[in-house]
């Protein structure tokens, strides 16, 4: 028997069913950009489970590349309250989805539809009749995941999870990254792999490592007091201007034992012989007045726990909104802030591995071809949501970079004092050491200017990459063929720019093909979602006779007849 007084809001229950989400996809793509390879929608109160596996074959190269070259697959599931439309309120949400007028007044769409971002601003394409709109990159975006459009509206929750990755991984690596469009269909550049100076910031809280304790029982306004003083005096020049010289010092400046003793706040210019400006030497604060300096242990304290707040607060760097972290710092659980980022759920990176193969005919026995493979594999979850949303597959090809300049911190260590002292470095209050520009390159232009900042002591956590012997890079970077199968970008002066985060510009010098694209890629998602969708039963293809019928005209529906 229900209370007459409870309004139930526990939503109907349906008989659960599941449903196959499987994918194989054929594609080619080049190394600096971040891939999407296969994209699976998620309908509300939905859960899945599954597996991803992708190989990528490198194609020919003339010389097998000595460097590394690393492939990243990473799986998100990108919730729908993600999507900027939602502004992330889980009432707008379902609002829309209901197609109710929104929290402002006026209906949101669910689904944006025929968007792309020219480069300057967002434009709805009214009469699609193709992806390739130009330099929209609306065409490589759904070439490189193998869709195809005809003349009909497209929804844009693809390009928007992407951009949403994108821009989520950009916010977690720098604030200087600068974030995407949500429409922008154009590939997105790739991080770095195997970053051996992600340390390296270009900036940090100084007051989170200093801390501040208050000193209390000081009232007054400090009086600020002189010793010499000089009085202005404008002369005017030959040419008709006026300059203001000061002479006069009182008392004469060199003169021992005597000395001025004004509050300079309270010095009257007729105090000092005359009238207009004075310039003020020896000036001090007096801090013998106002009550007495006190620091307590409770103030220390204070200080610590305020440093260690502040470093949980730095942890939510990326979350847009001020009062979000507010209530997450009072300790208050917002249930729906998860929903509101894309989450990771499955990633591996692997190294490719190479087949070289030499040449047979006899003119050419030096002649070679390499080819390079990696496979990745791994397994997805999510448990049921009541947001849905999509799930998105990424890959991402990059070599390692070379910094063949780096500095060897110990080479140039000629004095004891510059080695690591553990009790100077105990008692150093910030623990941070600022890298000079030589970090990356010895031969930098401005050696001694900042990069960045580094907790102490990093340049004892060595990651270092030597490149000697006939692949020494030259001091004027000229060209060398041997030096042709390292695959790196070759910065001048590197700073902590886009370039240093980001695979921009990367060349493709060590292919044979160096116009075509430089990977195939094969992949396999098999993804089992436990969901409320209802299916119909198998059909069973039938002949012009009913069986149904054949069976009814054996049924005697005549009753017994007394």
């Amino acid at each position: 028997m229900r209370n007459t007084e409870m309004i139930p809001n526990v939503p109907v229950s349906f008989q659960r069913t599941r449903r196959m989400s499987k994918g194989r996809v054929l594609t080619s793509g080049d190394a600096g950009k971040i891939l999407p390879i296969k994209a699976d929608p998620i309908l509300r109160e939905e859960g899945f489970s599954g597996n991803v596996n992708v190989s990528v074959e490198m194609m020919e190269t003339s010389e097998k590349p000595v460097n590394a070259i690393v492939a990243k697959a990473c799986t998100y599931f990108v919730p729908y309250l993600a999507f900027d439309q939602f502004n992330g309120s889980i009432d707008e949400l379902n609002r829309s989805y209901s197609k109710e007028s929104g929290i402002a007044g006026s209906q949101v769409d669910f689904f944006e539809k025929n968007k792309y971002y020219n480069g300057s601003a967002v434009v709805t394409d009214s009469t699609p009749t193709d992806m390739d709109t130009g330099s929209s990159g609306r065409a490589t975006f759904y070439g490189t995941m193998g869709l195809h459009h005809g003349v009909a509206d497209m929804n844009n929750s693809y390009v928007q999870a992407y951009n949403s990755i994108v821009n989520h991984r950009r916010k977690a690596r720098s604030t200087s990254l600068a974030v995407r469009n949500e429409f922008e269909h154009d590939l997105a550049e790739a991080f770095w792999p195997n970053e051996g100076n992600s340390h390296i910031m270009a900036d940090f809280d100084q007051k989170l490592i200093d801390g501040e304790v208050a000193l209390n029982g000081l009232s007054f306004k400090a009086p600020l007091r002189s010793t010499q003083a000089a009085r202005a005096e404008n002369r005017v020049q030959s040419d008709g201007t006026t300059q203001t010289n000061y002479a006069s010092w009182m008392p004469a400046r060199g003169t021992l034992n005597q000395s001025l003793d004004y509050e300079i706040t309270q010095a009257r210019p007729e105090d000092l012989g005359g009238t207009g400006a004075f310039l003020w030497e020896n000036i001090w604060a007096e801090l013998t007045q106002g009550g007495e300096a006190t620091m307590s242990l409770a103030d220390i304290e204070q200080a610590r726990k305020t440093a260690a707040f502040a470093k949980l607060r730095a942890s939510y760097d990326g979350i847009d909104d001020e009062y979000i972290i507010d209530l997450l710092m009072q300790g208050i659980t917002v249930p729906t802030e998860v929903m509101k980022q894309p989450m990771l759920i499955g990633s591996q990176t692997g190294m490719f591995g190479f087949s070289q193969r030499f040449a047979t005919d006899s003119g050419n026995l030096d002649d070679t071809a390499t080819n390079g493979f990696v496979s990745l594999g791994y397994r997805v979850r999510a448990p049921r949501t009541s947001i849905g949303g999509v799930v998105m597959t990424l890959l991402e090809i990059a070599p390692e970079r070379v910094w063949e300049r780096k500095k060897d911190y110990f080479l140039y260590t000629t004095d004891t004092d510059n080695l690591p002292n553990a009790l100077r470095d105990s008692l150093d209050p910030e623990k941070v050491a600022v890298v000079k520009k030589n970090h990356l390159d010895v031969n930098h232009s401005t050696p001694d200017a900042t990069l960045g900042y580094a907790p102490l002591n990093h340049e004892y956590n060595r990651d270092q990459i030597n490149v000697g012997g006939k692949f020494y890079r030259p001091a004027n970077d000229a060209y060398t063929e041997v030096r042709s199968r390292i695959w790196t970008n070759e910065t001048t002066d590197p700073s902590l720019s886009t370039d240093f985060y980001l695979c921009t510009n990367l060349h493709k010098k060590i292919f044979a093909d160096q116009v075509s694209d430089s990977f195939e890629i094969t992949a396999v998602s098999d993804l089992t979602v436990d969901t409320n969708v209802v299916f119909g039963d198998r059909l069973i293809e039938a002949d012009a006779t009913s069986d149904y019928d054949s069976i009814t005209n054996l049924v005697d529906a005549d009753r017994i007849s007394k």
